[in-house]
C-alpha cells in the first residue's frame, strides 16, 4: 500500500535507519500519527535553527519548549525535544546532543544557577532515549553514553550540598564533582542519580532507586540507597 510505503520512508528519515511497521497495525494510522505528532515539530525546530549553535541534520521541536542561550546548544540528527520543556544552555561547555537522541515532554535541563560559578557541560551521545519530565541538572559535567534509556521522572544531579559543622547550610556552598553514565544503561522510572556516581556500561539502575556509589559495568541496581543485587 501506498501509505506503507509513505509511513516507512518518513520512519526512516526521522530515525536515521529502516523501520518496521507491525502487522497489528494499520499503515494509514501510523501515518497520520506520525504527521500529527512531527509536521508541528518539524516547522518548530526550521524556525529555532538559525539561533542554535550547531544542528547537523533534523530536528524536531515540541509546543511550549523554552531553549535559553541556544547558540550554546549543539545538536547531530533526528534529535526531538518534546513540549513544554525547559533547557537553559548557560554554561562553559554547553549542551552538546548526538544523533537520533529523543528528550520527552517536560523535562529540565539547567547548568548555571550563579553567574560567578558557572556549570561545566553536558554530553548526550547517540541513540538516547530520555523520558517524560526527567531533571538533568548539571553545574558539574553530566555525560551520559551512547544507546541510554532514561524512564519518565529520572533525576541527574550534579552537584551537593555542604552540610558539615554548625555554619548555616545556606553559607556553606556546594560540590561539584560530576555524572558519568555509561553506554547501553537502562534507568528505570523515578530513579535519582546522585554527584560523584559512574555508572558503568551495560547496567540497569531500577525504578525508584537513588544512587547514591558509583557501580561497576552490567551492575543491577536498586533500592534506597541503591545496591547490586548481581551482575548481568
Amino acid at each position: 500500500m501506498l501509505s506503507n510505503r509513505i509511513a516507512l520512508f518518513l520512519l526512516k528519515r526521522v530515525r536515521g535507519r529502516d523501520a518496521v511497521i507491525a502487522p497489528t497495525l494499520s499503515s494509514l494510522d501510523v501515518l497520520m500519527n506520525l504527521v500529527q505528532k512531527g509536521f508541528g515539530s518539524y516547522v518548530r525546530g526550521l524556525l529555532a535553527r538559525p539561533w542554535i549553535g550547531a544542528v547537523r541534520g533534523n530536528f524536531f521541536l515540541g509546543r511550549g519548549c523554552k531553549i535559553m542561550n541556544k547558540r550554546l546548544l549543539r545538536l547531530g540528527s533526528n534529535v526531538y525535544i518534546g513540549s513544554y520543556g525547559y533547557i537553559d544552555c548557560l554554561s562553559v561547555g554547553g549542551v552538546n546532543i548526538g544523533n537520533s537522541v529523543t528528550i520527552r515532554e517536560g523535562c529540565w535541563l539547567q547548568l548555571t544557577s550563579h553567574y560567578d560559578k558557572p556549570g561545566a557541560g553536558v554530553m548526550i551521545g547517540n541513540n538516547v532515549y530520555i523520558g517524560p519530565r526527567c531533571i538533568l541538572g548539571a553545574a558539574a559535567q553530566l555525560t551520559i553514553g551512547d544507546r541510554c534509556q532514561l524512564g519518565a521522572n529520572v533525576s541527574l544531579i550534579a552537584e551537593n550540598h555542604e552540610y558539615s559543622g554548625g555554619d548555616d547550610i545556606y553559607a556553606q556552598g556546594v560540590t561539584r564533582r560530576g555524572i558519568e553514565i555509561g553506554r547501553d544503561v537502562w534507568i528505570g522510572n523515578n530513579a535519582i542519580v546522585l554527584d560523584g556516581v559512574s555508572v558503568g556500561d551495560g547496567s540497569v539502575i531500577g525504578a525508584g532507586t537513588v544512587l547514591t556509589k558509583s557501580v561497576p559495568a552490567r551492575s543491577v541496581v536498586v533500592g534506597v540507597p541503591g545496591k547490586v543485587i548481581k551482575t548481568r
